[in-house]
């Protein structure tokens, strides 16, 4: 059962690969079929199978034998080994199926802001629809409404952080993407947990802007991968994480 989920995985990185890389063009999804990116030939099924056309192919099209982006091949692999450790991680039930939602978002919200700095709207508001129907079927209405209290509180903190980050340094502190992917991140992990996630973030994400600032000479960097992989570091590891807020907050 184990391996359907990779191979789920891999379908889905596929196609989460398409979403980060054409929504920000302005392209479409659902209607335009995959070309080759060199010589523009519409491919075939056969063409488009994850992970093994790749390979079969030898990385390269089948009609021009120009190389193919290795991004497809690790953005597949990746996707589909992360939803098989989900599936070791999680019983079949309300944390499994969020912990696919979170990898999902995390990989989009890679490749998309990492490549044109933006963090799309349509992943995140689709995320937060399923949540809140899991949160339904599996927690009840109580439960869901106390998230989306969570997440509406987030929501205010980012923007409060970002009015005070943007008058203190003159310039936009924090993208727009950024905010509205923090509702998100209370409406699946609660507001304490949201708050270790910020924090988390952060030092997840200082190196890179270190680096950014001292090596490219730029100020500004997607906020938004380190936002999601703290996301994911703390809902799989989230009874450790509430032990150590009880053992803080004991004192």
């Amino acid at each position: 059962m184990n391996i359907l989920w990779f191979i789920l995985g891999t379908i889905l990185g596929s196609f989460y690969l398409v979403v980060a890389t054409r929504l920000p063009k302005g392209e479409d999804v659902v209607k335009s079929r995959s070309k080759c990116d060199s010589c523009g030939k519409v491919l075939k099924w056969y063409n488009l199978i994850p992970l093994v056309s790749f390979i079969v192919q030898g990385g390269k099209c089948s009609y021009c034998k120009k190389s193919i982006s290795i991004d497809h091949f690790f953005v597949e692999l990746f996707t589909g080994l992360l939803f098989l450790l989900a599936s070791f991680c999680f019983p079949i039930g309300y944390e499994f199926f969020v912990s696919l939602i979170v990898i999902s978002l995390m990989i989009i919200i890679f490749i998309s802001d990492f490549k044109y700095m933006v963090i799309l709207d349509s992943p995140l508001v689709v995320s937060a629809i399923l949540v809140v129907i899991l949160k339904l079927i599996y927690l009840g209405f109580h439960n869901c409404l106390f998230s989306i209290i969570s997440a509406f509180s987030m929501f205010v903190l980012m923007m409060l952080i970002e009015r005070i980050g943007t008058t203190v340094l003159k310039k936009e502190s924090l993208g727009g993407g950024d905010i509205k992917f923090s509702f998100i991140i209370g409406l699946i992990l609660g507001f304490k947990l949201g708050i270790v996630t910020l924090v988390l973030s952060t030092f997840l994400a200082l190196p890179y802007a270190v680096a950014s600032v001292k090596v490219m000479k730029s100020h500004e960097f997607p906020y938004g991968p380190f936002l999601a992989g703290a996301l994911f570091i703390v809902f799989f590891h989230m009874n450790k994480f509430n032990l150590l807020l009880n053992f803080l907050f004991k004192f």
